[in-house]
Order: structure tokens, then sequence, then C-alpha cells
């Protein structure tokens, strides 16, 4: 392709890890990738940006999004990445960027039995509110997607719609909603939407994955790295996060424990992390009761803390949870990504500018042996060897 032809994508996402995810979905197409931390860098094809604005309040993530998509020329292709259960400030963001044209909202993530129908988000065959999954929430979880969105005009769009359609829905000044329940509803939602001008996408890592399946393939060679120590730093609250670590310990990983209130008094000692990262493999988590109030500064008591742990090593990092991944890449001073290889849907493994390995994935998401897989691939081994006293690391 000539520099012309080139595609110019800019994906904002609202946490790292899904700006991790949303990347990936880019790995085996003819493009060049670059994942932004803050504001956007690279003058890559397809540029990811973390905006970081799950953590912030309505109207500080709007200003955020406004700031962004101001300054980007009228060719560049916006997508909004959101999270597949709904929870940020989602309708701040896309009433953000309606008042600048016409927006799609498309949510599921049918890889993860996550559909919209007749307006409902559905996780697993039930409704979202009815799920449980929005337990560590401050708010409740939307009924509907017109729920969700409030005051903000929605029209429903049927997938037999066509583009003429789409337009004269989208003139009236609402946002565009479509029910998902397969990957063949996003390809046909892009289709449809890619010949409006100015028209934003806004739906998960999905809606990006159908945005990324039309454009020119490539070959993709397996990556090797270079096998290091590795910290995993579980900074999510999600149940499959426990089973997660379990399966790490079977597997030989070393555990520190932090309570919270010692996290937060600065009384976490980084030389037990240092100890257990020398052992090969160290997983980092933090006991004591889940406070919604207390996550942003969790999150960066904990961040503080691995940076101290791993200043001046070369330490592969494992990052689960979003917020935590960002807070511990802003306390190394990590502003750039370049993703390299997914180890399974949203668990992205990215080199950064200084050449350290990072693996990060949103907290949900994932089997009991994810986290051993990630870690296995920063260390270089097969699934099935001990993650402790590797020969590798020789």
């Amino acid at each position: 392709m000539t520099v012309e032809q080139r595609p110019h994508i800019v994906i904002l996402a609202d946490d790292l890890s899904g700006a991790a995810e949303s990347a990936a979905l880019f790995l085996d197409r003819d493009v060049s990738l670059g994942i932004d931390i803050g504001v956007l860098q690279s003058d890559s094809d397809v540029r990811v940006l973390d905006l970081g604005t799950r953590v912030l309040s309505g109207a500080d993530a709007a200003a955020r999004v406004q700031q962004t998509v101001r300054d980007l020329p009228s060719h560049i292709r916006v997508v909004k990445k959101v999270d597949s259960m709904l929870r940020g400030n989602v309708a701040a963001e896309v009433e953000t960027l309606l008042e600048g044209g016409p927006v799609v909202f498309a949510a599921g993530l049918p890889a993860l039995g996550r559909t919209v129908e007749n307006g409902v988000p559905h996780i697993g065959g039930l409704p979202l509110h009815l799920s449980g999954r929005w337990a560590l929430e401050k708010s409740q979880p939307p009924t509907s997607i017109a729920d969700l969105f409030g005051h903000i005009p929605t029209v429903a769009v049927g997938l037999e719609a066509d583009t003429r359609e789409l337009t004269a829905a989208m003139n009236t000044g609402a946002v565009a909603v479509f029910d998902v329940r397969s990957d063949a509803d996003l390809d046909a939602i892009v289709a449809m939407s890619a010949p409006i001008p100015g028209v934003r996408l806004v739906g998960t890592s999905a809606l990006a994955a159908a945005l990324a399946r039309t454009l020119q393939p490539r070959t993709v060679s397996a990556v090797a790295v270079e096998p290091a120590p590795t910290l995993i730093v579980v900074g999510t609250a999600e149940p499959v996060a426990a089973q997660q670590v379990l399966e790490l310990e079977r597997y030989g990983a070393t555990h520190v424990r932090i309570h919270i209130d010692d996290l937060l008094a600065t009384e976490a000692d980084p030389a037990a992390v240092r100890t257990a990262v020398d052992t090969g493999a160290a997983i980092l988590t933090v006991t004591g009761p889940v406070d919604p109030d207390r996550s942003s500064a969790i999150s960066g008591a904990l961040a503080d803390l691995v940076a101290e742990a791993v200043e001046g090593r070369t330490v592969g990092l494992v990052l689960t949870g979003g917020e935590t991944a960002r807070r511990v890449l802003d306390a190394l001073s990590v502003t750039t990504l370049h993703p390299i290889a997914e180890v399974h849907h949203g668990a992205v493994v990215s080199r950064t500018a200084a050449g350290a390995y990072v693996a990060t994935r949103p907290g949900s998401f994932g089997g009991p042996d994810s986290l051993v897989a990630m870690t296995a691939y920063l260390r270089g081994l097969d699934n099935t060897q001990s993650l402790s006293h590797s020969e590798a690391l020789a």
C-alpha cells in the first residue's frame, strides 16, 4: 500500500488492558501498530490510546475524550472501545462523541458470551443487571442500552438496514444502537457504517476486531522473548482471579500477599517481592476487605511497590486489571508499548521502548490457566514445566 492507501485508525480505550486487547486484534493485519499511554505519540497506521478514563468522573472523562478527538484530522477513523460489561463512563464519553458527528453503538463481545438482545446487554445468557457482575461497582448496572444512556437520544437500528437507512436514523441526532449476537453481526455493522463520513464506532474489542477484518492480512511469525524472572501483579477482585492464582502456585510461583492496610500505610516491604522474584516467578496480591472507595489509592500504592521492587532489574511483568496495569506503567515511566503477541483472547504481550516485556489482561478474562500461560510465555517455557528455578534463566 502507498502512504495514501494506509489505514488511519485511532482506537480510544478507557484503560490499559482494554487498549492492549484492542491492539492485539491487528497483529495479523498488514499495518503498523502502537499503544500510546495518556496522549497520542506514535504515527502508526493503527494507534490505540489508553485515555485512563475508567476511573475518572463522567465530566473529566468526557473532557479527555473531547480534547483527543478535537485535534484529530477528519480522515482519521475513530473507534471508542468500551468495557464489555459497560462499566466506566460510557454515556459521558459517547455524548461527547455525538457532539462532533454520527455515532454507532454496538457493544457485544460474542466470544465471551456478552451480547445485546432487544436492546438489553447479556452475559452468558443472563441480562447484565441480573448477572451479579457489577457487585464491586459503586453504581447499579443498566437494565438496557437506553437506560445506560439516560437523557442521550438513541435509535434502534436493525441489521437488515442499509447505509441509507442508518444515515437517516443518525441524522435525527440520536446514537444508532445495534443488537449484537455474533461476530457476523459486527462485520455487517462495520460494512454498513463504512461509507458514512465522520462516523464514530463505539463498542467492545469485538467491534475493533470486525474493523481489523476489513484490512489486508499478513503472515505472523512467532515472537521469541528473552526469558527473565517474572512478577505477576493481580490487581483485580474478579472471582476467576483466585483460581488463576491457585494454578500459578501449583506450577511453582512464589506468592507474596500484602494486606491493604500495610500497603496504604507504605509498610509493605519491596525486598520481600524482590526475593520472591529471584525464585523465577512471583505473584503479588493484596489481601483484606475490598472497598471500592479505596480502589484508586490501592492501585497507586501497589504500583509504587512494584516499581520499587523491580527498579534496576530485568523483570517481565504480568499485569491483570486495567487500572493496576496503567498505574504500574506510569510508576515505571512507560509511555508507549509495542504489542507483539496474544497468549489468549485479551492476554497481550507487549514490549516497552526500553526492551522490557509486559503482559496485560482485563481482570474478568481467561480460564483457570490464564496467568500460567502468560507467565510461561514471558519465561520462555512450555506450560507443563515448573515456573520456578528454570534452566531457561541459567
